[in-house]
């Protein structure tokens, strides 16, 4: 068995196990009736802010690609990139915008590549900053959770000086790890060169934000993702009749977010996001099933908000391809007109 096979088997044994674990805790009806009464309005107002996310997101892309790509083309790329990485497993949907951006507007893998992790690097920064306002606001609520606030801020402040250190010298970074991986052993082994891959094709990207307007506009719009995101979990959570405060939502969020840099993950986060999102809820005084039944509502609501947009962005390529098709067929003749024009051309020629 290929280890590809076992991280899937890995993936839906972890899947299973979570899943009775929590839903033996709680009445499983009561997640369907809580999905079936939810309030239409916020139903709504979620959704516009999930697309307000999309939209967002691919305004930074923009600005990542040196505008180089309309807006419209990759708000429907962002739209199918969103669904394929919630849905795939292991987090393969990351792959989908690197083969998106190379199949429908030619350009490589490094180039996405780059500027996927510098978006990566963005995010975290974001929403370890919006975890850590939240923190603050919550007070003495936190409890044990004291130890992750810990965590978090040092992993924010990481990523903010990865981000400064790729800013302003990315390519010396990258030279330095050439340099030393050799010396010690490391230069045939396997992470360390995909590790120095990505630093050279994340410090590529750098280059093009040697703009700090661009960089801070990039930086903005991380923020202004994240913020529509936890609103509209928080809008979907009250839609539900649950009174849980904005800031512990963003907590919670935060945990569902990050699960998939955990060592084990359930297929599209199936699981591991629930039990998270109710391991942190617990402390914060939330009941049990609230935080049960809120996990795998919103869960539900996120993904087909997901599918809704992602089924939109496939439907309005495909379009787009077709219409790219017809104005090819309009440029050129049929194989018949083309034979007679050609003649008539060899005629005239001849004349």
């Amino acid at each position: 068995m290929n280890k590809k096979n076992q991280a899937l088997i890995t993936a839906a044994a972890i899947t299973a196990v979570l899943l009775y674990l929590l839903l033996s805790q709680i009445d499983s009806c009561e997640i369907i009736s809580t999905i079936k009464d939810i309030d239409t309005a916020h139903l709504i107002s979620g959704f516009i802010l999930y697309l307000l996310c999309n939209i967002f997101r691919a305004l930074r892309f923009h600005l990542l690609l040196n505008r180089e790509i309309k807006l419209f083309a990759l708000f429907n790329l962002v739209c199918i990139y969103n669904m394929m990485n919630n849905l795939a497993p292991m987090r393969a949907g990351e792959l989908s915008y690197i083969y998106m951006l190379k199949k429908l507007h030619n350009k490589n893998a490094i180039t996405g590549a780059s500027t996927l992790i510098l978006s990566r690097i963005f995010d975290f920064i974001a929403i370890g900053s919006l975890f850590l306002a939240s923190a603050w606001m919550i007070g003495e609520r936190l409890g044990g959770l004291k130890s992750a606030l810990i965590s978090v801020s040092i992993f924010t402040i990481l990523c903010f000086f990865l981000l400064l250190i790729l800013f302003y010298g990315g390519e010396w970074l990258f030279k330095s790890f050439s340099y030393v991986l050799p010396r010690t052993g490391l230069g045939s082994n396997a992470t360390a060169i995909s590790l120095v891959l990505r630093l050279k094709e994340t410090a590529l990207a750098m280059q093009r934000l040697r703009n700090a307007k661009v960089a801070l506009l990039a930086l903005a719009f991380s923020f202004l993702i994240w913020g529509a995101n936890f609103s509209a979990v928080f809008l979907v959570i009250k839609g539900m009749n649950f009174d849980i405060p904005m800031p512990i939502i963003v907590m919670g969020s935060t945990f569902t977010v990050l699960s998939p840099l955990l060592p084990i993950y359930g297929i599209a986060g199936l699981g591991t996001s629930q039990g998270l999102w109710t391991l942190v809820f617990l402390p914060l005084g939330i009941p049990l099933d609230q935080a049960i039944i809120s996990a795998f509502g919103y869960y539900i609501m996120q993904m087909i908000y997901y599918l809704l947009l992602g089924f939109y962005g496939l439907a309005m390529i495909k379009l787009t391809e077709r219409g790219g098709a017809d104005d090819f067929s309009a440029d050129y003749p049929e194989s018949g007109d083309a034979d007679e024009s050609i003649a008539s051309s060899t005629d005239h020629e001849r004349i």
